[in-house]
Order: C-alpha cells, then structure tokens, then sequence
C-alpha cells in the first residue's frame, strides 16, 4: 500500500511535467498565447502540489491524506484550477450584446450551485474540511467542464473540440476519485481511486497533446462552429440538483439535504431570472419585428419620394370603393410642363417639386379620400362616398393650388400646372380598371385643348 501511494504521485508528478512541456510548446504557437501560458502556470502549480505530496506520502504512506491529498497540494490543485479557470473565463465569447453576457452569466451561476451540490453529495459531508474540498475539487472541475463546452459551442474556443470532449472526461473521471472515497479510504477502493486519479490527469495531458497535435496540422479542426440559440446545460444542472436532492431525503442524509434544498432553490431561481430575462427579450424582439413589418408593408404600399400611397394602394382601394356600390369618383393628374424643370435643374429640382406639388393636392381632398402617385409626374385620386362632394369643386381647387408658382431652394422659382381628368363610378361601371381608363381619357382630352384644367369623363 505505502509503495502504491508514492507511486501514484510520483506518476503524477511525470504526468503534470508533460502537461508544462505540452502548455509551453502550444502557446508557442500563434493565437491564445496568454491562454496556454496561463495553462502551463496551472501545471507547475499542480507540480509543486504534487511534490509536497509524495514528501508527505513517504514521510507517513499510511495517513488518509497521503492517498487523498495533503492540504499543501489542496492549496496547490485549487490554486492551479483557479488560474486555469480565469484562463478559460477570459477568453473572448464573442457575444456581441449585454443581454448574451448577462445570460451567459446567469448559466455559470446555476451550474456553479449544481456543482457545489454534487460535490458535496460525492465528498463525505461528514469529515473535517469537507466544504474546503467540494470547492477545491468537484466545484472546480465541474464548473471548467461547463466554460469548455460554453467555449466550444460558442466557436470561440481556444482548443479543438476533441480537446474538451477528453478535458471533460478527465474531470468525469476525478469526480468519480472523490465519490470511491466518501465512506472512507481502504482495500479496493484505495486502488481504484489512486489508478483514477493517474487515469484523469493522464486524460488531461493527453487533451492537450491531441490539441496541439491538432492545431500544427495542415487542417486544424478548430474552426468557427455556427451558435447555438440556447443552451441545454443549465436545464440539465437543474434537473442534477433536485435529482440528488431527492436521493439525499430518500437516504435521509440529513448532512446533504440542507445543502440540495438550499441548491435546489437557488438554481431553481436563476432558471426563472434567466427565462424572464429571455421573455423580455422575445417580447422586445416581437416589438422589433411588428414595427419592421409595419415599416416593409408601408413601404410596399407608398411612394418613396412624396409619401403618397403608391399605385397597388390606391388600386385596391379604387377596386373596394367600386365594389361597394356607393357614388365614388376617380381622377387622374398630370403635371404639365413637369420636363421643362428637370431639362433646366436637374432630378433633384425635380423631386423637389413632386413632393410640394403632392403636399398640395393631399390639401385639396378630404380626409376620406386617397391622393395617390401612379409614377413620373402622374397622380391619382379617389373620392368615395360622394353624397355631399362635388368633385369638379376638387378638381377645380386643385388647379389652382398647382398653379401657384413653387420656390425651390437653391434652384428657382418653378411653375407648373395639372390636367385633371375625373370619372364619377356609375351604374355601366364594371370595375376599377374601367373607371381609371375613363378619367385616362377624359385627361388626355384636356391636354388637346390647352392643359391646365379638368374634364369630366
């Protein structure tokens, strides 16, 4: 047994000096360097740990501590995980809001309570320095297991993914260590827990071997993996916590059931912060897509230049107002002399004058009517429900408010003018089409005889 015991750290002693050599020799490499070299600090931190524990083995191979760990090397294991794990929380997840950070937090946090959980369910709650070892061990390992794969599923990892699929079987492995020797340290399960102490730190140094392996290949295989829009680990720290909760009520462990409840409830409460978190932010997402929709749908039916419902708009509505039967009107304008302002300004004096002449003939109508722009310098106006509108008495208006010279800034003073041709919807009218093509043709025969007026169809 005492040869076992020695044996065993000095293996593990050889292994972490191969983990140094491994870390140096990768942050060589470009990319990540501070994290391989924050990994290779983690290493001869476990070194030093691992010396002052074979002094203490072969000083005394037969105390618990000499199998389990002295408290130099507890210091030295924590203190090497914890760099390891700053090293890991530093990398940069790419997360481009603060909602993704703070959720990202939020996850760290409810797996940290499930890993203080489970270690302590693994490490005997009864023995002196039990809490100082669920933190230093299972906690630790279990909480690197978590940024691993937040890393890897994030694509932002600064190892292969078949790096942390062995880490985190390494840490399986130790976890497994901490549970063979909860009820004490005898026999069997002394050997076993001494072959899976070698086995996990042995896995380590092979993950990081197979990682730099990896990454000096003609195809590294650490390439950008698409992100995922949730993560399961959470829900899955959650379902561990009450699954051990209710294992501790069943074996009446009175030890652990405080720590599994006090877990079960705090985890239970980030799962709820983090989902009213993410329903505020599918109800601000809903928000953005509703007033998205309602931008596209009033810019597919509205004119980019004078804001003017556009030609599908005002065909709809024309077809509505037809079809309903009542006494409705259709006019069709044209700008004359519009040519003559673009030949002599250019578009811009152009575009100018549209949406003043457009400002114009909204003014004229009323509320219930539709001034619409077909393309060019062509207008359109639908008058429904003419019961107490003349629409000669419109169109009238509207030749005069055209005809008022516009001033456009920094070009001139422009005059231009409208013939107007207006078709009243009567019993002979089939459809929309039918009464446009008769306000077409009653304009067309305004502008033979002089322009600058109206015409009933």
């Amino acid at each position: 047994m005492e040869l076992s015991v020695v044996a065993t750290w000095v293996a593990v002693a050889i292994i972490h000096v191969g983990l140094v050599w491994v870390a140096r020799s990768t942050a060589r490499m470009p990319g990540r360097r501070f994290f391989w070299r924050a990994v290779a600090a983690a290493g001869v931190l476990y070194l030093l740990g691992d010396l002052a524990q074979i002094v203490l083995a072969v000083r005394d191979p037969l105390a618990p501590a000499a199998a389990t760990g002295g408290p130099v090397q507890l210091i030295a294991l924590s203190g090497g995980s914890a760099v390891m794990m700053v090293a890991l929380l530093a990398v940069p997840l790419g997360f481009e809001s603060r909602r993704e950070r703070v959720r990202f937090w939020l996850d760290v946090a409810t797996v940290m309570v499930a890993a203080v959980v489970v270690g302590w369910h693994l490490v005997a709650p009864g023995l002196p320095g039990a809490l100082v070892k669920v933190v230093a061990g299972p906690v630790i390992l279990l909480l690197c297991v978590f940024v691993v794969a937040k890393l890897v599923i994030s694509g932002t990892a600064p190892f292969t993914r078949t790096c942390g699929l062995i880490g985190a079987g390494a840490a399986a492995i130790k976890s497994g260590a901490d549970w063979l020797i909860r009820d004490g340290i005898g026999g069997h399960s002394l050997h076993l827990y001494l072959a899976c102490t070698i086995a996990s730190h042995a896995l380590l140094v092979l993950a990081l071997r197979v990682n730099q392996i990896q990454l000096s290949g003609p195809a590294a295989t650490s390439r950008q993996r698409p992100r995922k829009p949730y993560s399961l680990l959470p829900y899955g720290a959650i379902a561990v916590t009450y699954l051990l909760l209710t294992v501790a009520v069943a074996q009446n462990a009175t030890m652990t059931v405080p720590i599994a409840l006090a877990g079960a409830a705090l985890s239970t409460a980030l799962v709820v912060l983090r989902q009213f978190i993410a329903f505020r932010e599918n109800a601000r997402l809903l928000a953005q897509r509703d007033a998205l929709a309602d931008r596209l749908h009033h810019q597919a039916y509205h004119d980019g230049l004078t804001g003017l419902p556009n030609r599908s708009l005002f065909a709809e509505r024309l077809e509505a107002a037809v079809a309903g039967g009542g006494p409705a009107a259709a006019m069709l304008v044209d700008l004359d002399d519009f040519k003559e302002v673009n030949d002599r300004w250019g578009h811009a004096a152009g575009d100018a004058l549209l949406r003043e002449v457009a400002a114009r003939l909204a003014a004229c109508v009323r509320g219930t009517d539709t001034v619409a722009r077909l393309g060019g310098d062509e207008f359109a106006v639908l008058l429904p429900d003419l019961h107490d509108t003349d629409p000669a008495e419109i169109a009238t208006r509207m030749v005069a408010a055209v005809e008022v010279p516009v001033m456009l800034a920094g070009f001139g003073e422009a005059r231009v003018g409208v013939s107007i041709g207006v078709a009243v919807a009567g019993a002979r009218t089939r459809d929309g089409d039918s009464l446009l093509r008769e306000a077409d043709h009653a304009m067309y025969a305004v502008k033979r005889d002089g322009k600058g007026s109206y015409a009933l169809a």
